[in-house]
């Protein structure tokens, strides 16, 4: 079950989730009411579960709405160690990484394995290049003559112009946004140690190396096939969040990395125990969160929680709370990821399909 069709986890999943209630029947709210909720801010304001709950039935999201039973008052005990998520917890002010892994199709799969090349398709079927182009186009036109413009020139051209979009970990971008399905196959990339993060964001660009520190605008254009990954952030810029000054605008906002240069690449990988052995992991941790936040979901609405999530980004410190390391860590705050029992238990169901028996494929560039 996938996309807007998932609103509550079957079977034992379900069972597992909202408890032995789920099972047997609510004799207590056999006609629960409907209310909206009132819009906090994602676990900081006063309706999530840093505050207490609203005590109503709550309608959750536009697709695939979730009916939550009335609820006491419930407070999510304070952190007495590492959060779940505390190791996956992601800084936008240190974006460098090396290790990615990007979900493809079953046809994508085959075609990796027959063909064994990692950058194929220009855009993702039925979805366009992606919103980060369009903002690279965006800039190249500004000020042609600028090195910034040259360089989103450059990046939005023969560069990057096949590319496979990733992540960090697995879990934060396997259930995407509702209605889409990337596929059920892991890409395990890992980036040379040379490669050049650049930075998209806020209609500007940059570059880092891999210690986080700044790479002139100059030296990236002299050396191109150093560029091995784009981050890119959807904010104002791009009708996403606006998130500066007192009045906080825009929804849909979301992060993501973007492979394309094959020179960058040191490795890249399909079918291993080394990924299986990643998804076990991420099953594990999305079960070990489910089982401490349960009790206390989310009330806002999605739009209210995405724009939340994705301000607080830039914010973003040592996580205080469960739910501030999953939303630090977060790439796309969408509703199949919003912090209620039955969408974290549709990932750990999906994950758990997603299991695969290892066949593996690893394939280093430029070597036989």
């Amino acid at each position: 079950m996938l996309g807007v069709d998932r609103a509550f986890a079957p079977g034992a999943v379900a069972c597992l989730v909202l408890g032995a209630g789920a099972c047997v029947g609510h004799p207590d709210h056999s006609q629960p009411t409907v209310m909206t909720a009132q819009a906090g801010a994602g676990g900081n304001g006063t309706t999530g579960p840093s505050g207490p709950s609203t005590g109503g039935a709550t309608v959750l999201g536009t697709g695939g709405d979730i009916l939550v039973d009335p609820v006491m008052p419930c407070r999510v005990p304070a952190l007495t160690g590492p959060a779940v998520f505390a190791q996956q917890v992601f800084l936008n002010s240190e974006v460098a990484r090396r290790e990615f892994f990007s979900w493809t199709t079953d046809e994508q799969a085959a075609e990796l394995r027959r063909d064994q090349v990692l950058f194929s398709r220009s855009e993702r079927p039925g979805l366009g290049p992606g919103y980060a182009f369009n903002v690279l186009e965006r800039i190249a036109q500004d000020d042609p003559q600028s090195e910034r413009s040259m360089l989103a020139s450059l990046l939005g051209g023969e560069l990057f112009a096949k590319a496979r979009y990733a992540w960090i970990e697995p879990w934060a971008t396997r259930m995407g946004w509702p209605g889409e399905d990337y596929g059920r196959n892991l890409i395990r990339v890992v980036l040379k140690p040379e490669a050049w993060v650049v930075l998209v964001r806020g209609g500007t660009v940059s570059v880092v190396d891999q210690q986080n520190q700044p790479v002139s605008l100059a030296d990236a254009l002299a050396n191109p096939t150093r560029l091995g990954v784009i981050f890119y952030q959807k904010d104002g810029f791009a009708g996403g969040p606006s998130c500066q000054g007192s009045f906080i605008s825009g929804s849909n906002g979301y992060r993501e990395f973007i492979l394309g240069n094959l020179a960058m690449v040191e490795e890249w990988s399909l079918g291993t125990q080394q990924i299986r052995d990643r998804l076990s992991a991420n099953v594990d941790q999305l079960s070990n969160f489910l089982q401490r936040t349960r009790d206390c979901p989310i009330t806002t609405s999605v739009e209210q929680w995405n724009l939340s999530v994705v301000c607080g980004w830039d914010r973003a410190g040592s996580p205080t709370s469960e739910l501030d390391a999953y939303e630090q860590s977060l790439a796309i705050p969408s509703d199949n990821y919003l912090a209620v029992p039955e969408r974290i238990a549709a990932m750990i169901e999906t994950l758990q399909e997603d299991l695969f028996d290892p066949d593996p494929l690893v394939i280093t560039p430029g070597r036989p």
